[in-house]
């Protein structure tokens, strides 16, 4: 099984002079498998250079029938598709999963809002391909030889984990998740809130039990990958202003990947002010934390652009 990252970026595109060696697509990825077998996860914009390449590539060998996988619906996770050359084709067949939406908007007319004529001059229903939505939860199903498995993660919407198995091997998407935190404690602490005398010790601590829960469930549902791309969009003192924003810090996935016993950890959805000078200082900084936290046999490493990686 082989896995090209397309689109690693957070947020917002970011094209540049700064960010030519990890790219400044948003998220898209590509996960092969041994006989050609093709699942993508997500579509950032990083999915229209993905469509250019499934043109030229995998086309001439027949009509393209093609899986996305969308963790959640936020802008730089869709707005790579009014671009996909496949939709354009109509031997094409596209089939969009993901998890419904929270705010009672179906997952077809999201994807379809972004190409309203007010922004996109082809409506969805003008596509020529056939594209079918199917809206998941927390559940497990099989695309072909792919076995899918989905936790729910900490996002402020609705966004879920991929947990994909392919014979022998594992594959973990774990991004947009902030872990949980225990809000009461942290009221608490801080002295600043009016209701600060309300929240007593026993709801401190049923919340700490709540927050534990939640956050060993995700590392539960993570274990034992050989690839895990995990959030990495903040370090520890960028996340001290970000809390609440629904993402990571490098230290969370460092410490996510030595908990599940990850072989290959892949920091990912980086935060667009990222340069690669700073990537590249950031990466070495990383792998020695790694190193000194006894995790030897973890392979760490920054996403970037058009990296495979084998499996």
């Amino acid at each position: 099984m082989k896995v090209r990252f397309w689109g690693v970026r957070g947020s917002v595109p970011t094209p540049g002079p700064k960010t030519v060696k990890y790219g400044g697509n948003t998220a898209c990825i590509e996960i092969r498998g041994d006989d050609d077998e093709l699942l993508i996860i997500d579509a950032g914009t990083g999915l229209r250079e993905l469509g250019n390449f499934l043109i030229s590539n995998d086309l001439p060998n027949g009509p393209l029938k093609l899986n996305i996988l969308l963790t959640h619906t936020h802008w730089d996770h869709i707005q790579g598709f009014p671009f996909f050359g496949p939709a354009y084709i109509p031997s094409s067949i596209i089939t969009f999963r993901g998890p419904v939406n929270a705010i009672g908007k179906k997952l077809d007319e999201i994807v379809a809002g972004q190409m309203n004529y007010s922004y996109f001059p082809i409506k969805l229903s003008e596509l020529r391909a056939q594209i079918n939505f199917v809206e998941i939860r927390e559940e497990s199903f099989d695309i072909g030889s792919f076995h899918v498995s989905t936790c729910y993660l900490n996002h402020p919407i609705l966004c879920l984990g991929y947990r994909i198995m392919y014979k022998n091997k594992v594959i973990i998407t774990i991004y947009d998740n902030e872990p949980y935190r225990n809000i009461f404690a942290d009221t608490k602490k801080s002295n600043s809130s009016d209701f600060e005398d309300q929240i007593d010790d026993e709801a401190i601590k049923e919340a700490e039990d709540y927050v534990y829960t939640q956050n060993q469930k995700i590392l539960d549902f993570a274990s034992g990958a050989d690839l895990m791309i995990y959030d990495a969009q903040y370090t520890s003192e960028e996340f001290k202003t970000k809390i609440g924003w629904g993402h990571s810090t490098i230290d969370h996935a460092i410490n996510a990947g030595i908990s599940t016993q990850c072989k290959k950890l892949a920091l990912f959805h980086h935060d667009p002010v990222r340069t690669d000078k700073e990537l590249d200082t950031l990466q070495v900084q990383t792998v020695d934390k790694a190193r000194g936290l006894g995790a030897r046999h973890m392979v760490v490493f920054f996403a970037r652009e058009r990296l495979e990686v084998n499996l």
